[in-house]
């Protein structure tokens, strides 16, 4: 929300009441801002420390009669999202790769049209000869094997061998062709792009309610014994849906029941329109066609589809947000212009049936998908609107899928390579300054250090019955000596200038953080948050960060103070000069 204040008329100077009046209608154009209210911390809720470089990867696949070009498109494309893991620093993380269908039935009472449970979440392999020993693929590096790499990324040669890959019992040791890397795979004799081309060829008979947000429950769920061992606790989790039809996670099994088919029976005709009339409201619920606007996720108790929020909280209690990305290539939503919903439009088939009508594409055939009204609603709890514009929300009508995987892609490696604060942090408007390498236009005293006001906590075994936090201070304050010395703002005075490595045994703590110049963290000048510590931390391990925030522009125009530390103070800021300026 953005915050207004009065304006304030500039006094030139002191004179009588015609020279004052004459002097302030000359001035009048000159505004004097109030002062904005104290910056609030930026909090960054739950920083994983114990993760390294491990990444589970779940595709949910519509598997319905439409969607045979729409699987292609993503088999021929899942090599844009591979080249963009493989390009992260250090190679290509450890990965599992497992791919679900949409398909859960229709429960007993609609046993006709489809299956009773479908896979069931079950993570599908087909016949494909790889993978082998798990329904899902692997591909990590060997364990305990020292690696060294050259600056083209290749590794020398090492001594590792299979008794490094004790650690994935499905696994086969091998040298990466590419790198010369050692790595465990799952798979032989194939590329990783062939392996899950196959395992993602899931065809096209199955259930044409599709059930996305419910097969990925199941698919994640711990109580799944099918898919033991795919969610490992410390790895980033990236869930991918893939959907011509919104999703449609039934809660009662009467919503398949196939003795309702008449236009005025509660349920209506035995087709997928009922997912939208019972788990969509908008300003017009009938069955009559027409445009229909302001539609939300229904959840009054009539409604009978799962809530999204339900799948919200599924996800953030098997994975902290901050390890999780969430994608979806399915049928384009355009909200309402009020702001509040989406619009649909509603049609009729040959059969007089109300008929959600498709955002994109013809419609005609196989060609064209429904607005992705839950999927979009669900999606908007773990991204931002940049994002979901960006890659977190693609239009499967889109001919080539290849951008939206790459940016998953891009997405992961970031998670993997960066700790980015999300503003710039008051006291520390340049961060490249320390590093030999400023970002601003000038340098000034106001921005010539980094001064961030942070507070960090560690969190060890969050979540468990062990949980402890403990506090960390900033390194700037940690003396070689060992001893602390608060608001010190000297660096040669601070062990290592207050810049150690992650990984010092000679930290004179057992852990401190500080600002590192990351060009990667471009929404915060360039302010990564690091934590060094003397030795890794243990399992479900997490920081949580809270830092001032700088101010976008100038606060106050006469204060003596640079506000957004630009080296610009008062009037000499052109915020301040021309309001025009600040927009």
């Amino acid at each position: 929300m953005r915050l207004y204040s009065k304006a304030r008329i500039r006094l030139c100077g002191f004179a009588a009441t015609t020279i004052l009046l004459v002097l302030t209608l000359a001035c009048i154009n000159r505004p004097m801002k109030n002062a904005q209210p104290d910056p609030v911390p930026v909090h960054r809720d739950s920083l994983p420390q114990s993760a390294e470089r491990d990444v589970d990867l779940l595709f949910v696949i519509d598997n319905s009669g439409s969607m045979k070009d729409e699987q292609e498109n993503l088999r021929v494309n899942f090599s844009a999202l591979m080249e963009s893991l493989r390009d992260i620093e250090g190679g290509l993380p450890n990965i599992h790769v497992g791919v679900a269908s949409t398909d859960l039935g229709a429960g007993p009472l609609g046993s006709s049209v489809c299956s009773l449970n479908g896979d069931a979440g079950d993570l599908r392999t087909g016949g494909c000869d790889n993978p082998t020993g798990a329904p899902y693929i692997v591909d990590v590096e060997a364990l305990d094997c020292p690696v060294v790499r050259d600056a083209s990324g290749m590794c020398e040669p090492s001594s590792c061998g299979q008794a490094n890959c004790a650690h994935e019992p499905s696994t086969t040791f091998v040298m990466d062709s590419g790198t010369g890397c050692p790595r465990c795979r799952n798979y032989t004799n194939e590329s990783l792009e062939d392996v899950f081309s196959c395992v993602a060829d899931l065809g096209t008979l199955g259930c044409g309610f599709e059930q996305p947000l419910e097969a990925m429950k199941k698919a994640l769920d711990p109580a799944n014994s099918s898919n033991a061992g795919f969610v490992r606790e410390d790895a980033f989790l990236a869930v991918v849906l893939i959907t011509d039809e919104d999703d449609c996670s039934a809660s009662v099994p009467n919503l398949f029941d196939e003795s309702q088919t008449s236009l005025d029976s509660t349920l209506g005709p035995l087709w997928s329109y009922r997912c939208f009339e019972f788990g969509i409201t908008c300003d017009v619920n009938t069955r009559n066609s027409g445009q229909r606007q302001n539609c939300v996720v229904r959840d009054d108790p009539a409604a009978m589809l799962f809530s999204t929020e339900s799948y919200e909280t599924f996800l953030k209690q098997i994975k902290d947000p901050q390890m999780l990305v969430m994608a979806a290539i399915a049928g384009p939503v355009t909200p309402s212009a009020n702001g509040v919903g989406f619009n649909a439009l509603i049609g009729t088939t040959d059969d007089g049936f109300p008929d959600l009508q498709p955002s994109c594409g013809s419609g005609t055939g196989d060609d064209g998908a429904v607005p992705g009204i839950r999927i979009y609603s669900m999606l908007e709890e773990f991204n931002t609107e940049e994002e979901l514009a960006d890659w977190a929300y693609t239009s499967i009508c889109s001919a080539d899928f290849s951008p939206a995987l790459k940016g998953i892609g891009d997405r992961i490696g970031g998670l993997l390579a960066y700790q980015c604060l999300p503003t710039p942090p008051k006291g520390c408007a340049d961060p490249g300054v320390e590093f030999g390498t400023p970002q601003a236009a000038q340098t000034c005293e106001v921005n010539s250090q980094c001064l961030a006001q942070c507070t960090v906590q560690d969190i060890f075994g969050r979540g468990t019955d062990d949980e402890v936090r403990y506090d960390v201070p900033p390194c700037l304050e940690i003396m070689a000596s060992g001893t602390r010395e608060k608001d010190n703002t000297d660096r040669s005075l601070a062990y290592a200038s207050g810049h150690p490595d992650l990984r010092d045994s000679n930290l004179p703590v057992s852990a401190c953080w500080h600002i590192n110049y990351q060009p990667g963290c471009p929404q915060s000048n360039g302010a990564e948050i690091l934590i060094a510590r003397r030795e890794d931390p243990p399992r479900r391990s997490f920081s949580e960060v809270a830092c001032v925030q700088l101010a976008p522009q100038e606060q106050l125009c006469n204060d003596m103070k640079d506000n957004d530390e630009n080296c610009l103070a008062d009037m000499d800021d052109p915020c301040c000069d021309n309001p025009a300026n600040c927009q």
